[in-house]
């Protein structure tokens, strides 16, 4: 047993090590303009053995893609869990995105701008979570809406709306705006898009999932 684990942990480690690399180098440089080569350079490696890690560059740029989302949709959950006012609850969502933004802004950056490269398979993959992500907003909006005497269907553009601004708004503000002052202003955004919002015409395109 002690052998076993003496092996695991190198291996372990040269992994983590691997993934660190690949998130910064594809967040800052871009995706396509990293090779094999220079992730491995980047971490001491030869380029053959990140074979022994991963299959592909694509399948790292998934893993990453697909882990960032699952640790922002397990936070934004685990905040909202137990909350019964809709308005808090949606206070809490983008408190949980605002953290993400600021603290995980390489992964982010992956969600953002690297999704294209993924293969279709994976691309499904990312956009079932993206979708689930977005039901924990709708269904906050519908119980909003509810309250309000608003008619459910409403809750879909809203929350396409906010997602777009969301994910949207990145690289707009500057890198000393505070956490607390970042989420006072997307919350105030998301509040007036819901209050705002009108039911589309029924010849406008609505999002698939809702």
């Amino acid at each position: 047993m002690p052998a076993t684990n003496a092996l695991a942990s190198p291996l372990h480690s040269a992994r983590d090590r691997l993934l660190d690399a690949a998130l910064e180098l594809f967040a800052t440089r871009g995706f396509q303009a990293i090779g094999l080569r220079d992730l491995a350079s980047h971490v001491g490696l030869h380029a053959g053995s990140l074979y022994h890690h991963f299959e592909n560059k694509q399948s790292l740029l998934y893993e990453l893609i697909e882990s960032a989302l699952t640790d922002l949709l397990s936070d934004t959950v685990g905040r909202i869990k137990g909350i019964r006012s809709p308005g808090k609850r949606l206070n809490l969502f983008i408190q949980a995105f605002t953290a993400f933004n600021l603290n995980e802004k390489y992964r982010l950056t992956l969600i953002t701008h690297e999704f294209a490269n993924l293969d279709q398979q994976q691309q499904l993959r990312i956009i079932q979570l993206k979708n689930t992500y977005s039901s924990v907003l709708r269904n906050i909006i519908a119980e909003l809406n509810r309250s309000a005497s608003k008619p459910a269907g409403e809750s879909c553009p809203s929350t396409s709306a906010i997602i777009l601004v969301l994910f949207g708004q990145t690289h707009w503000y500057a890198l000393e705006t505070r956490e607390s002052q970042l989420s006072e202003i997307l919350l105030n955004v998301a509040i007036c898009i819901i209050s705002n919002n009108k039911k589309p015409q029924s010849n406008m395109p609505v999002p698939r999932d809702c």
